[in-house]
């Protein structure tokens, strides 16, 4: 069973992109686009509280605050709901967004446990050297930081195992079906059980393959929602049984309605 395949998941954070300043972004293009969404930048002003809205998306991203005398590395994983991170005011961060069937990081906790909280401390959590932070700041701007870490990327990367394969097979048919596929048709799909493959998954991303496959059918709907000129009544099901619950599962993860968010959004943007 291959793990890799053409990535076709573009998880997005469109509020930290729009409300934080001098933002820029990169998508890799080579081997590295299999464990990495997007390299980021962006500035918090001194004057800004540093309070910026973030919503799911099944990643972790690695934030580097390259502030030059008091630089710090945090990780911060998906939220299960719309909410506010805190970023520290005064200082540029550049930014990794890792899918979550990464297979570069070497995690010392159990996911399942990492996903239950904001920003934990990076070095706290993740086995990578020490130097990380100090050579990443040293860097005078992003282009540079991108080359050097995706050359240090090559250097890190873990064999697969078979468990690793197996769920990054299944997460592979959730991106392809934009979220619709359920947890019976992945068991028929692999001859493993539901059990067991939500077993697997919550050791390898944390989350269970029916909220991953929730999370990845609501970044497909923001996308359309925040890039369509119909209104919002014309919207599709996203893979739902029908707009009911599609609505249903939107307003759980963003505390909005669709029609909500994307007011808001364009109002703020």
């Amino acid at each position: 069973m291959k793990g890799k395949s053409n990535i076709i998941f573009t998880p997005s954070q469109p509020e930290l992109k729009f409300s934080s300043q001098n933002y820029i972004e990169y998508c890799p293009q080579n081997l590295i686009r299999s464990e990495v969404s997007l390299f980021y930048q962006f500035t918090i002003d001194r004057h800004d509280e540093g309070f910026l809205q973030v919503i799911p998306d099944g990643c972790f991203d690695l934030l580097f605050c390259t502030h030059p005398i008091h630089p710090f590395a945090v990780i911060a994983s998906s939220p299960n709901q719309r909410c506010i991170y805190n970023f520290q005011p005064d200082c540029e961060y550049f930014a990794v967004r890792f899918y979550p069937e990464q297979n570069s990081l070497p995690f010392a906790i159990p996911l399942k446990e990492l996903i239950q909280q904001q920003q934990v401390p990076l070095f706290d959590v993740v086995n990578l050297p020490s130097f990380l932070l100090e050579k990443i700041a040293s860097f005078p701007n992003f282009q540079e930081r991108v080359k050097w870490f995706q050359h240090f990327l090559h250097t890190i990367q873990q064999k697969s195992d078979y468990t690793h394969n197996l769920v990054s097979h299944c997460i592979k048919k959730i991106y392809s079906s934009n979220g619709a596929i359920n947890i019976k048709e992945l068991s028929t799909e692999t001859g493993y059980s539901d059990r067991y493959i939500r077993k697997k998954f919550e050791e390898t991303i944390g989350f269970s393959p029916k909220n991953f496959s929730q999370i990845v059918r609501l970044q497909y709907s923001i996308n359309e929602i925040l890039n369509v000129t119909s209104p919002m009544e014309d919207k599709m099901d996203y893979g739902f049984f029908d707009q009911s619950h599609f609505y249903k599962n939107f307003k759980k993860h963003m505390a909005l309605t669709p029609k909500q968010f994307r007011e808001k959004f364009y109002m703020e943007k």
